[in-house]
């Protein structure tokens, strides 16, 4: 990752962003944490996706996720994939490689996609409901795209359980408390996949969780964690939030370095996943 201390890790303008690449590579990291890996292995299990289905990924991303299991749509099946970030597009057609089915990204708003209704047998999203002030909304959107009987699956972080032990309980218990409460967007959104999904009329046919671990950080090669915010970032939440007074940020990260120094950091985060299927219309009295 790059050495400047840019790591505030927002997606909501990553084309606006004057750090674009750091958020591309950043991309790269999460998507080889094992926690993610874990899921993706789940999703492509539980999906069972068939020769020749059509398959939506929004908030595709770098499209490494959608790309691979588009392998398993054959010739005449079709992966789209929609992201908000043009830069984000141009890396994954550069991945597409020589997948047999038909292939489309573009970009695109999660809340008013270009697409038919009914269009897809399967709609996925990764890490992307946590950046859009209304991810019910979203939901609701990739319900239209469905087919009666479609497939939904959904992957998050729920980033109230972040938890850090730097050997400090004072500082374990206040990161904690901090981001319990969300701020802004809905950073925690995770543990309400199952929610969003039936609330939106799918029936939630399979849910799992994945634990990511960090037990080693160098910061004097790298501001932040693989895949993961600065130290700094997170002390400025702290501050914004009330947990922690300004003058006490340089501090907390001191403090946290000198940790990781140590061997003394361990860090964990929870993701959550689900599979639904759009329900179809319940059939009205017999005449």
């Amino acid at each position: 990752m790059g050495s400047s201390d840019a790591y505030g890790l927002g997606y909501h303008d990553v084309d606006g962003d004057e750090h674009t690449g750091v958020l591309v590579e950043n991309m790269d990291a999460t998507a080889e944490w094992r926690a993610t890996r874990q899921l993706r292995s789940w999703e492509r299990q539980q999906l069972g996706l068939a020769v020749g289905e059509r398959l939506l990924d929004v908030g595709c991303g770098r499209g490494e996720a959608a790309i691979a299991l588009g392998a398993d749509l054959g010739p005449m099946g079709e992966l789209v994939g929609v992201d908000a970030s043009a830069a984000m597009i141009e890396v994954a057609r550069q991945g597409i490689g020589e997948l047999s089915c038909a292939v489309r990204f573009s970009v695109g708003d999660a809340y008013a996609l270009v697409e038919a209704d009914g269009a897809f047998d399967v709609v996925r999203s990764e890490r992307t409901l946590q950046w859009l002030p209304a991810p019910g909304d979203v939901v609701k959107e990739f319900g239209r795209v469905l087919r009666r009987g479609g497939r939904l699956s959904l992957i998050d972080t729920d980033w109230s359980t972040l938890h850090l032990d730097v050997g400090d309980p004072k500082i374990t218990r206040m990161i904690s408390e901090g981001l319990r409460i969300e701020q802004r967007r809905p950073s925690n959104v995770g543990r309400r996949l199952a929610t969003l999904a039936a609330d939106s009329g799918f029936e939630v046919t399979a849910e799992t969780t994945a634990t990511q671990i960090w037990s080693t950080w160098n910061p004097d090669e790298s501001p932040a964690p693989d895949g993961c915010f600065s130290m700094s970032s997170l002390a400025e939440d702290l501050v914004e939030r009330g947990q922690l007074e300004a003058r006490s940020a340089t501090q907390l990260v001191r403090s946290i370095e000198d940790a990781a120094r140590e061997r003394r950091f361990t860090m964990s985060l929870k993701m959550h996943a689900i599979i639904a299927r759009r329900a179809a219309p319940t059939s009205g009295p017999a005449g």
